[in-house]
C-alpha cells in the first residue's frame, strides 16, 4: 500500500495550517487599515485551524491505532467501521454548524467585513450564502456516492 494513502490525514492537516497562515498574513493588511477587526480575524483563524483539522485528526486516530488501514478505508463507509463513521459523523456536524454559522448566526456577514478568507474580495452576503450552498452541495453529493457505493471504493 503506498505510504501516501497512511500519511494523507498528515498531509491533509498541513495544508490546512498552510492555509490557516495564508489567511493570517492576509489578515495583517486589512488589521493594518482596520485595527478593530483584528479581535474578528483572530478567531476566524483559531476557528479554522481547530474546525477544518477535526476530520484529518479522526482520520489519523483511526489510522494510528490500527483501526482503519488508509485513506481507502474512509471511502467506504458502509463497512462499518466506527472510526470511519466517526469522521463522516464529524464531517455532517461540521457542516450542520456551519449552516447555522453561515445562514442563520451572521457568518456570511462576518466573512464580508473581513476580507482575505476568500482569494477575491466579495461584498455581499448572499454571494457568500450562494457558494457556501454550493460547496456543500459538493460534499453531500459525495457523501451520497460514497454511502451507495457509486464511488470505487477500496477493501
Amino acid at each position: 500500500m503506498p505510504i501516501i494513502e497512511k500519511i494523507f490525514w498528515l498531509m491533509a492537516i498541513g495544508f490546512t495550517c498552510v492555509n490557516a497562515f495564508i489567511l493570517r498574513s492576509r489578515a495583517k493588511a486589512q488589521i493594518a487599515r482596520n485595527p478593530e477587526l483584528e479581535e474578528g480575524y483572530d478567531k476566524l483563524f483559531k476557528g479554522y485551524l481547530i474546525f477544518m483539522n477535526l476530520p484529518w485528526l479522526m482520520m489519523g486516530i483511526g489510522i494510528i491505532l490500527g483501526r482503519a488501514e488508509s485513506l481507502v478505508d474512509y471511502t467506504n463507509p458502509r463497512v462499518g467501521n466506527p472510526y470511519v463513521i466517526a469522521f463522516h459523523l464529524v464531517l455532517v456536524v461540521l457542516w450542520a454548524l456551519t449552516i447555522f454559522w453561515i445562514y442563520l448566526g451572521g457568518g456570511a456577514e462576518f466573512l464580508v467585513r473581513h476580507p482575505g478568507a476568500f482569494n477575491h474580495d466579495i461584498q455581499s452576503p448572499l454571494v457568500v450564502k450562494l457558494l457556501f450552498a454550493l460547496m456543500l452541495f459538493g460534499g453531500v453529493i459525495g457523501e451520497i456516492l460514497m454511502w451507495t457505493r457509486m464511488v470505487p471504493a477500496g477493501r
